[in-house]
């Protein structure tokens, strides 16, 4: 496309010298014709040597440029498939971390109510040690004191104490 412009224009100016040529010597015609004859030769002749100059300069730089554009191409391709790695990696962590947090968030209720039962003070009486255990397992006041055969408010009053006391999480 570029190269049919520069033809078209080329013949165009060719042209307007030939014109030119033709009419600036009416009495001198025929000595002016064959030097505009040769002028006219030489001008064509350069017109054709720069025009194939041009198209090969063109063609070299679509040469370049499609070996550029390969390369281009090549690379994004190889910028897509780690980006899709990527991706596939992240959603990996993210199932890590979900599982993680559900971990911690289990061993911290186990290690809340382990550690709370294990550290009950001395004071308790035989008969009390098992209300801390059995409430930290979510019993309510009333289910302890019938499975442990023991008042309701018996029961609320201890576990009340050792809330006080810092033993049981207060809610």
């Amino acid at each position: 496309m570029m190269t049919d412009i520069w033809l078209s224009a080329l013949t165009i100016i060719v042209l307007l010298l030939a014109l030119r040529l033709l009419k600036s010597g009416n009495g001198k015609q025929i000595e002016q014709e064959e030097s505009a004859e040769g002028k006219f030769h030489t001008l064509i002749t350069e017109f054709e040597r720069e025009n194939s100059e041009l198209v090969r300069s063109i063609a070299q730089v679509k040469r370049m440029t499609d070996t550029q554009l390969t390369g281009v191409k090549e690379e994004l391709a190889s910028l897509q498939q780690q980006v899709r790695e990527l991706m596939r990696q992240k959603e990996e962590l993210l199932e890590n971390i979900e599982q993680l947090q559900s971990s911690i968030g289990e061993f911290s209720k186990t290690t809340t109510t382990t550690s709370t039962v294990a550290a009950l003070p001395q004071f308790l009486k035989d008969e009390y040690k098992d209300i801390p255990q059995l409430y930290a397992q979510g019993m309510s006041s009333l289910e302890i004191a019938r499975k442990l055969g023991m008042g309701d408010g018996e029961v609320k009053i201890v576990i009340e104490m050792l809330k006080k006391q810092g033993f049981l999480a207060a809610e």
